[in-house]
């Protein structure tokens, strides 16, 4: 399974939806807790309440760790995106511009 097929549905707005993208994204890397754990020097034990929204003392530079055992990093993005100049008139091009309201 890709991926793709374990994309964010949710925002990641606290660290229990935290831990359940991590746990999608390690499982989606075909990895165990016991392997991640131990690549990045913790307990499998820690990062099981991590994942599982109890881990409620979990630091930054832990989840930076995991994260590269996986091959994924941290980017930050704003949570509502303004459309480019050139999207905005390639829309209007098309006829599927109809304003503000239409976003």
């Amino acid at each position: 399974m890709t991926t793709d097929a374990y994309f964010r549905k949710e925002p990641l707005d606290n660290l229990p939806a935290v831990g359940r993208q991590f746990r999608a994204l390690r499982k989606a890397a075909g990895k165990t807790q016991v392997e991640v754990a131990s690549a990045v020097g913790m307990r499998q034990e820690a990062l099981s309440r991590f994942e599982s929204g109890a881990g409620n003392d979990f630091s930054a530079a832990k989840l930076l760790r995991l994260l590269r055992v996986l091959g994924h990093e941290v980017q930050f993005t704003p949570l509502v995106r303004r459309p480019t100049l050139d999207e905005v008139l390639s829309e209007v091009k098309s006829g599927t511009n109809t304003g503000p309201s239409a976003r």
